[in-house]
Order: C-alpha cells, then sequence, then structure tokens
C-alpha cells in the first residue's frame, strides 16, 4: 500500500504508516530482516493544568457552575458558553423547573474574561445579566459555529430537556437544537432533534468538512434505553434538525471494572490532520470518583486507547480535584504553540453533590478552568533510549520535510529519505545521495515545525510524487507528527 499524503499532517495515534518490516528472510548465506522497527512505543502525554479560572460563580444569578461548557475561538475573540445552576442559594432541592440555564463569556486574548450584560433574560426583575434566554431550562447545553449554512443560523446550540418545557425528573427526555445569527439572540427548533432520547450530559455535535454532514456524539445507555452503563453512542446527518437514533461506539470493556461508565465524551477534531480525539469522564462508581481518559481514531467511528491510565487523573485531598474531573466542548489555541481544552476540577463526587449532607459537607460551586498541551502534543511516537523505524511507502507534495519533536537531554533524531524503486517493495534499499542519516543535520531539543536538512540541505522538490520512504533513528527522543510543506 502507497499513502497520499499530500501536505497532510500525520499524527502518531496507532501504527498507521509505520513499516512493519519483514522479520526474517531465508536465502544467500544467512537470515536478513528488513525495515523493521525496534525501541519505539507509542505513547500519551498528560497536560499542564491551568489553574485559574477563565470564569468562576462570582453573581448573584450563578450560584453553580456546571461542568458542561464549550468554547471556541470566532474570529476576533473566544467564545465561552458555560451552564450555570441557580438553586436560591440552598442545598434544599435537587432540581427545579428553571434552575438550569445559559451564560455567556468572552475574551480576546483568552486570559481576560467579560460577561457582558446581553438584556435578554429577565432574573429577578433585570435583564442585565449575562444570560441566554432560549426558552426552556439549557440542560447540558453545547454551541458550536457551523461552517456550512447561512450566516442567521451559523451559531447552533444543542441541549437536553423534557416535554413541556420543563426540566424535572417527570416527563419525556428530548434533545433539542437551536440556531442563531449572532451567537446570543437564539431560535429554540420546533421539534426536538431526538424525541424519547435520555441524556442526562452534554452531547457534542459539528460539521464534518471531510464527510459533508453533522457528526454526533451522545450519551448511550448498555443496555438501553437507560438503567445500564453509561456508554457513548454516534449519529450523522445531512439535516441539523433530524437525527437518526445514536449506536454504541464506546463501552467499558474486558479491562475496565464492572463498575465503569463513560458519563461524557468531549469530542473534538484534531486540527489539520486526519484523527480525531475524546476526553471521556470515566465514572467508577465504587470510587464515586471522574477522571478523564484520552481516546483517539482516524474516522471517528473506531476508537481505541493507547494508554489505560488516565490523561488527567484526580488529585489528592485538598488539591481542588480529589473527586475528579470533567471536559467541556472545544479546542483552543491561547497561546502560539499551545492547544487547551475546557475543564472542571470536581472537589465533590458525583453522589455526594446528590444530597444536602453531602454538598454542607464540602460545598462546591464550580469553575472553568484549561487543560493545556503544546501543539500536536496529545501522542508521539517515543524512544526511551535508542529506536528506528521506516515508514510505509507514501507520495508527498511540497519540498521541506516538517517534524514536531522533543529530545530529552542528551537525545536527538536522523533522518534519510529512501525512494521505493519499481518491483522493489520489499528488501533494503539504499538510500537516495545526500539524503542519508550520515548526511542529515541532527535534530535535538523542541521543534513545533522543524524542516529537515542535509548538510543545510533541505529541498525534496526532486522527488514529489514518486514512491518515497522515510527512516528514522532516535534517541531518548519523540515525535509528534510528520508532514510536507
Amino acid at each position: 500500500m502507497t499513502y497520499e499524503l499530500g501536505t497532510r499532517k500525520h499524527v502518531f495515534i496507532d501504527w498507521d504508516l509505520i513499516e512493519p518490516g519483514y522479520g526474517l528472510a531465508w536465502g544467500g548465506d544467512g537470515p536478513d530482516s528488513w525495515e523493521m522497527p525496534h525501541g519505539i512505543k507509542l505513547a500519551v502525554h498528560p497536560p499542564r493544568i491551568d489553574w485559574k479560572p477563565l470564569v468562576k460563580p462570582d453573581q448573584p444569578w450563578e450560584h453553580d457552575i456546571e461542568v458542561h461548557h464549550s468554547i471556541f475561538h470566532d474570529e476576533e475573540r473566544f467564545r465561552l458558553y458555560y451552564r450555570i445552576w441557580d438553586i436560591n442559594g440552598d442545598h434544599e432541592s435537587t432540581a427545579s423547573a428553571d434552575m438550569f440555564r445559559l451564560a455567556y463569556a468572552e475574551s480576546e486574548d483568552g486570559v481576560k474574561w467579560i460577561k457582558p450584560n446581553l438584556g435578554t433574560y429577565d432574573f429577578n426583575g433585570t435583564t442585565n445579566n449575562n444570560i441566554l434566554e432560549l426558552g426552556r431550562p439549557a440542560g447540558s447545553p453545547v454551541v458550536f459555529k457551523d461552517p456550512s449554512v447561512a450566516d442567521n443560523e451559523r451559531y447552533k446550540i444543542v441541549f437536553r430537556g423534557r416535554e413541556g418545557g420543563r426540566d424535572t425528573f417527570e416527563g419525556i427526555h428530548h434533545i433539542w437544537g437551536a440556531t442563531s445569527e449572532d451567537g446570543l439572540h437564539w431560535n429554540v427548533i420546533e421539534k426536538p432533534l431526538l424525541t424519547g432520547y435520555h441524556s442526562d450530559t452534554h452531547n457534542i455535535v459539528a460539521y464534518s468538512e471531510a464527510k459533508g454532514r453533522y457528526v454526533g456524539y451522545f450519551r448511550g445507555w448498555d443496555p438501553p434505553p437507560i438503567g445500564g452503563r453509561r456508554t457513548i453512542a454516534y449519529a450523522e446527518t445531512e439535516d441539523f434538525a433530524t437525527w437518526p437514533e445514536p449506536q454504541t461506539i464506546i463501552g467499558p470493556d474486558v479491562h475496565d471494572g464492572p463498575d465503569t461508565d463513560f458519563y461524557t465524551n468531549s469530542y473534538t477534531p484534531w486540527p489539520g490532520a486526519n484523527a480525531h480525539l475524546l476526553f471521556p469522564a470515566v465514572f467508577e462508581r465504587r470510587l464515586d470518583l471522574t477522571e478523564l481518559h484520552m481516546f483517539t481514531s482516524r474516522d471517528g467511528l473506531k476508537w481505541q486507547r493507547i494508554s489505560r491510565e488516565p490523561v488527567i487523573p484526580a488529585g489528592p485531598s485538598g488539591s481542588g480535584m480529589e473527586a475528579g474531573v470533567y471536559a467541556g466542548a472545544g479546542l483552543v489555541s491561547i497561546k502560539p504553540g499551545e492547544w487547551s481544552i475546557p475543564i472542571s476540577p470536581q472537589a465533590t463526587t458525583h453522589n455526594q453533590c446528590q444530597f444536602k449532607e453531602g454538598l454542607e459537607y464540602l460545598p462546591h460551586h464550580g469553575f472553568v478552568c484549561l487543560a493545556t498541551w503544546r501543539e500536536n502534543g496529545f501522542t508521539s511516537i517515543e524512544a526511551e533510549s535508542a529506536g528506528s523505524f521506516s515508514t510505509s511507502p507514501f507520495i508527498f507534495k511540497g519540498s521541506n520535510l516538517k517534524l514536531n519533536t522533543w529530545s530529552n537531554y542528551g537525545g536527538a533524531i536522523k533522518v534519510e529519505l529512501v525512494e521505493v524503486l519499481e518491483g522493489r517493495r520489499r528488501g533494503h534499499m539504499p538510500h537516495v545521495a545526500g539524503r542519508s542519516f550520515d548526511d542529515c543535520d541532527v535534530i535535538t531539543g523542541d521543534n513545533l515545525h522543524h524542516t529537515v536538512s542535509w548538510n543545510g540541505e533541505s529541498n525534496l522538490s526532486a522527488w514529489e510524487g514518486k514512491n518515497m520512504r522515510l527512516r528514522f533513528k532516535l534517541h531518548r527522543s519523540r515525535m509528534h507528527a510528520i508532514w510536507f510543506a
């Protein structure tokens, strides 16, 4: 198989593009092998937690800030939509008709956030607040910007609610949608997007330009419709207002405990790459604890965990994250070279907040902050000591090879270029003259967009459109992404 790389970024979430080699070829003077990988592994990397809140409950209508929120960059500003929970300053009731609302904040730099007076929602006799009017309680809202439609429907929201417009424990569950021209004034779609569908958490919808349709990641149940283990379900549609029944794509497997739930999903496409990410909050019932795991996918349908360990675990007692953490929706770059998702650290457990006594013992009113990775730094090919591998044959466009890499102290990376000759896909082939390991200018340190060169020369246009391989030698190094430009 020859890969059509073009100029698309390739990230290392599986062994795709990595040549498996031929381990033992008999004949001649003795056994031989070629293009065999060794000393490498796939790795998942934890983020930096930026504890400074983007928003916290500091207004009379913000008794609690819930774990369902959305963030995205919109032209010259960042937008943040978050759910607030007003229970009038006490914990006598766990549900009422109007306690769930959607609030809005914005920022020019992603650091300093303001809560503008929107004038759309009457709270205690005044509209001087940042609450958005949806005409019904906003259960687990997720907002996104749709690039495929006219301006008057450019912003979309997906949220849950019961029939009759009351978000209580009674009535049939629905998934609702609304559209907006400015992201502030909303028109609720008359009929539910999904009728009779139960989800008490966020459901993330996005427009996939690759598929030319909307993709949705929903709460699922196994067995359905409710009462079993929580799962992640998937559906897609060409019409935002009409969805088929979502089908489970991720649930607890034999390596998980019998008490494991996938509570939220936090789906996001991987920018610029043929890859997708999930950051589900995995809920362990026996511990009453949620921790974030990372799933990766090439097509958004088949998912895998590179590591079974949480990418953001619960913290120690007194950390403010001892009960775990949830992630919201959205991936943004606040600073050049960094990517962040919104998270809500939890000092109060899932079950503790269901009871008055639990909340009084450890009150927690919530906030939104960021978990931050280096650009493309979620996963990597890693050699802890010495490692090497070859790529499968590929065709590229462009004139330069770009790498996103990191090397430990004393570590380094070298690359050589190989042309795959007609009829000789197997067997060792010599490197291209002037593009060997010996010619390669050593790559060290921390590089987001490194241009590979050989004796100072980086131009590869002579091999554009031909069947090629790359060989890599890594020493105490990681490689996050490769692409041609």
